[in-house]
């Protein structure tokens, strides 16, 4: 079993929980990690981001212990982890999604990797279905030929992107997985001063991973553990603003990582992925670069 801090200790270990309208799952995470073997102690901060589906009343009551922050209204996944990063005490802070299950030993293992790896600033491990099947879950920071690939579906062509062939069942060093599930010295979120919240929803830890490589920083995966991962719920189930959102941030990534051309290179491809999906012209208003993007320097 997990050990809860006292109020005067440090935890080992934060874990960091964004949920917005995933009762079930979040409180199967929750439950997850109550059944943890863990040598240390650990805080568990859940941030509710204005669900409405009795999440908050969920927690309180079958789970006492955890610290729960409730936003009126969906602030975004970047700003509600940013909430909980704040709130962390522990040396390290895992990023957990609230559609997962961690297993037994996972805490021990990946935190046990960080005491062990000074020159690691963070790790990961690998994601599994509910099948046992691996989720190609760690990535190489993108191009621009990958992202038009990856959203004309044409998989095939973003093979190094999404790094093909790669072995779940070792440790070694990677660019950017998922932080679905990823451990980070609390120090290193403070210095990079957590999500740039520009990202709303998407491609927030593909930038926090790249700032963090950019400093300097090496980020792990493990083979050693897995957590077991639902898939995003949330997303897919997204209304059409949101998925505009979401594609914005994508759009978003691209201007400002590989320049201006990229955004008119891109947005036409997402513009009619979505109008498709949405079946609003609301859709090509992608095409414009927002003011405050077009004024940077």
């Amino acid at each position: 079993m997990t050990v809860p801090p006292t109020a005067a200790s440090q935890p080992v270990v934060s874990v960091v929980i964004a949920t917005w309208n995933t009762r079930d799952l979040v409180c199967g995470a929750l439950d997850a990690l109550a059944h943890s073997v863990f040598s240390g102690s650990i805080e568990v901060i859940v941030i509710d981001n204005g669900s409405h589906d009795g999440t908050t009343d969920a927690i309180r009551e079958r789970f006492p212990g955890t610290v729960l922050i409730r936003n009126a209204a969906n602030t975004g996944y970047a700003h509600a982890n940013n909430q909980g990063i704040a709130a962390a005490r522990g040396r390290f802070v895992l990023l957990l999604g609230s559609d997962t299950e961690v297993r037994p030993a996972t805490l021990q293992i990946m935190a046990g990797f960080l005491e062990t790896h000074p020159d690691a600033a963070a790790v990961a491990c690998r994601l599994v279905n509910p099948d046992g099947s691996p989720q190609m879950s760690c990535r190489r920071f993108p191009r621009l030929r990958d992202a038009v690939a990856t959203y004309l579906s044409l998989h095939i062509l973003a093979r190094r992107y999404t790094m093909h062939g790669f072995d779940f069942f070792a440790t070694q060093e990677v660019d950017q997985p998922a932080a679905t599930c990823l451990m980070v010295r609390r120090e290193v979120l403070t210095a990079l001063r957590g999500f740039d919240a520009s990202y709303r929803i998407l491609y927030n830890d593909v930038d926090l991973c790249k700032r963090l490589r950019d400093t300097g920083g090496r980020i792990f995966f493990t083979g050693d553990t897995e957590v077991l991962h639902y898939g995003s719920v949330t997303t897919r189930s997204a209304p059409a603003g949101v998925r505009m959102e979401m594609y914005r941030n994508i759009l978003l990534y691209f201007r400002r990582n590989r320049g201006p051309v990229a955004h008119w290179v891109l947005a036409p491809v997402l513009s009619v992925r979505l109008f498709i999906v949405t079946r609003s012209v609301r859709a090509f208003s992608l095409l414009t670069v927002p003011r405050e993007e077009a004024n940077r320097p």
